[in-house]
């Protein structure tokens, strides 16, 4: 019997799913003041745009740590996965909602 291996689309409707689930049951945190602002400890997943600047994204890694955050690649907009404009970092806390969300980007390798 051999894994299915979902593709690069439906990875990211799954993805995308599971974030507007996840900002619904308030499990999320939108955006980087709004992250900066919660305790680290609580947050187990970091979602980062590939426009996030680079200052941004070090400060991020140094609170989180790097097995926290997920820089997204180019071609995958967040604002376009929770439908908000201007949105550069998601947070999510530690949910199984999370891990959820966590478990398939670890599927395809990175998002």
């Amino acid at each position: 019997m051999t894994a299915i291996t979902p593709n690069k689309d439906e990875l990211i409707r799954k993805i995308s799913a599971l974030i507007h689930f996840s900002i619904k049951s308030g499990v999320a945190v939108i955006g980087q003041n709004r992250l900066e602002l919660t305790n680290f400890k609580n947050i187990g997943l970091i979602l980062m745009s590939s426009q996030t600047s680079e200052n941004t994204e070090k400060r991020i890694i140094n609170k989180a740590g790097s097995e926290t955050a997920v820089k997204l690649q180019k071609e995958i907009s967040l604002e376009g996965l929770i439908g908000k404009q201007g949105v550069k970092v998601i947070g999510f806390t530690n949910s199984e909602l999370q891990r959820q969300i966590a478990k398939l980007i670890k599927t395809y390798n990175g998002i």
